[in-house]
């Protein structure tokens, strides 16, 4: 078959993964781009392309390239196009886009021009126009317009490509009902592939939602086609042209089964929600998974020990390590479910350093630096505000960033271990701060990324831009034992306003240091029983009437009062509700 130009697109940090993916599926001249690979492949590659890859939004066929300056010189290109060999007679189309141009300031009219124009096209040669679909279309095109990088090129790069996807790949089919802010499952397989999950260890979900994690977990574990309950594809409704629908090669490989594998291990899912479980059990029946699976109602805070635990101790020989199993969760976010974001994530650290020892968390969770969240410690009183990872305690081997709906989140590992980090590294240990792509050799990919916001240049991995001015790095500097020529400048005063260099430890005397305030004038207050605050200033305290009255006895700073969680905070007369309404009367009403 003659190979041709295929473009998968996805989301922002799975280009590694994916590219991984086409070369397993045999692509050749894989080279990754801004949330896309773009690789060569025949017929045959673009059906395996949508029924096997994981991480993929979407296949793209490039059909068509050329340069346009306006909408109006858009129209007569794409018009001078011989759309027979595309789109049939009577089908339905529809277009979308992708538009970073300067000459295109306006996405939905550029698309007004492109649709006006295959529609002239078929009138103008006798024939029946194509209608616009609002729903599903026929023959599905995408239109990705960009400016150029080269100077001598005048007008934008314009690019139409057949969309032989359809729906958007994300779009398993296995889902018929969805809990609250689902997790993609494109996502959801990235997240498993970057963990290295590949059916050889028991896995566990304990806020499974809508089971997102645990199918997309059993599919990989048994090597079953991430499309293989998807209704249709787009490709399936070519009818014209070299890329017609082939219904054989099709079938030949919906049908191949002679790459599945046996799972030997188990994948465990609770949640805190019965609907949820509801939910996830009729999307597992539905992906004929159930042996695979196993669901129960449970609360994550009242789990005593890792699912796998009792398994591993009746199938261990004696003496015999356990593995340990992967933990894998979506916990809420704090934005579209509500929670006590700090509360909670502190409870989930100490239920994995504590129940799953042994074991590694890849956890995801927002990231976001605007929306943060603030806790009071009720033993000291500190105020620690920060993202929800902030509040988790643990240690992360590693940190990757991605997006969840738009969300600026991470992708955080945690290694279970028993007792401190100290004592951890002193035994052997060391964290693994490489995620399973990262460890794999990806340098053969031809990489195009586009470098510090200047338009169509690129870069290597490991080249480093130059400063303002061609300017060279401060490290750099270090590097050849260069010094700055200029004097450094004098900070340091002694107590004679002579300047000392930096670097210098003045003696004793040199700095003046502030005198002590006298134990007299430091402040105290106390609250008495009737509600009435005293200050007192020394050996003199500050009545109710106003007035200083001298304080019997030696004088005796107040210390600071250690928390005692069993030391009541008001004594046992004490009435909240009365409290709470003397607090919020009008002074005119007291």
């Amino acid at each position: 078959m003659e190979k041709f130009k295929i473009i998968a697109k996805t989301l922002a940090g799975l280009e590694e993964i994916l590219a991984k993916e086409i070369e397993q599926l045999g692509g050749e001249n894989i080279a990754i781009g801004n949330r896309m690979v773009s690789y060569l492949g025949d017929k045959q590659l673009l059906y395996k392309s949508n029924l096997w890859l994981r991480t993929a939004l979407r296949v793209l066929k490039p059909f068509e390239q050329f340069t346009a300056v306006d909408p109006d010189d858009l129209y007569a290109k794409v018009k001078a196009i011989d759309w027979s060999q595309y789109v049939a007679e009577g089908q339905t189309i529809a277009i979308d886009n992708t538009i970073y141009s300067e000459n295109f300031r306006n996405s939905r009219f550029a698309i007004y021009r492109a649709k006006d124009a295959i529609c002239d096209y078929f009138v103008e040669h006798g024939k029946r126009r194509p209608k616009v679909a609002v729903g599903s279309a026929d023959v599905q095109l995408n239109l990705h317009i960009s400016d150029t990088a080269d100077s001598d090129v005048t007008g934008s790069e314009c690019t139409l490509s057949l969309d032989s996807s359809g729906d958007p790949l994300y779009k398993r089919g296995y889902k018929e009902q969805l809990t609250d802010a689902p997790i993609s499952e494109v996502l959801a397989a990235c997240i498993l592939l970057k963990a290295g999950y590949d059916g050889t260890r028991d896995l566990y979900d304990p806020m499974c939602g809508s089971g997102t994690f645990l199918i997309e977990a059993a599919l990989i574990a048994t090597n079953t086609p991430a499309g293989l309950y998807r209704k249709g594809f787009g490709f399936q409704r070519w009818t014209v042209g070299e890329l017609a629908y082939d219904d054989d090669l099709w079938q030949e490989l919906y049908d191949d089964d002679s790459q599945e594998k046996e799972f030997l291990h188990h994948i465990y899912g609770s949640d805190i929600s019965k609907v949820a479980i509801d939910v996830t059990t009729e999307n597992v029946r539905k992906a004929g998974l159930q042996k695979y699976i196993s669901l129960s109602v449970k609360d994550f805070e009242q789990i005593d020990a890792a699912p796998w635990a009792q398994a591993d101790a009746e199938s261990l020989a004696e003496g015999e390590q356990p593995l340990g199993g992967i933990v894998v969760m979506n916990p809420p976010y704090g934005k579209r479910l509500f929670t006590d974001v700090p509360t909670f994530y502190r409870m989930v650290a100490s239920v994995l350093k504590k129940n799953f020892q042994g074991s590694e968390a890849w956890i995801i969770s927002s990231d976001d630096p605007n929306a943060t969240f603030s806790y009071t410690d009720p033993r000291t009183g500190r105020r620690k505000e920060g993202t929800p990872f902030d509040f988790i305690g643990l240690k992360p081997s590693l940190k990757i960033d991605l997006n969840n709906g738009g969300i600026p989140c991470q992708l955080r590992k945690y290694e279970l271990f028993s007792g401190k980090y100290e004592e951890f590294r002193q035994e052997g240990g060391e964290l693994d701060k490489q995620s399973a792509d990262q460890k794999q050799d990806n340098s053969h990919f031809d990489r195009v990324r586009k470098d510090y916001g200047k338009k169509g240049s690129s870069f290597k991995k490991g080249d480093k831009p130059f400063k303002k001015d061609d300017k060279p790095f401060k490290k750099d500097f270090k590097k050849e034992g260069k010094k700055d020529d200029g004097e450094k400048k004098k900070r340091f005063f002694d107590k004679d306003g002579k300047a000392y260099e930096r670097g210098h430890k003045p003696a004793d005397n040199d700095k003046p240091k502030r005198p002590r305030k006298d134990s007299n004038t430091q402040r105290t207050y106390t609250i008495g029983k009737d509600g009435s605050i005293s200050v007192s200033r020394g050996n003199f305290k500050r009545g109710a009437d106003g007035k200083l009255e001298e304080r019997g006895g030696e004088f005796q700073p107040r210390g600071r009062r250690t928390y005692d969680p069993n030391r009541p905070m008001f004594g046992e007369d004490f009435d909240m509700s009365k409290a709470v309404l003397d607090f919020t009367k009008k002074p005119e009403d007291k």
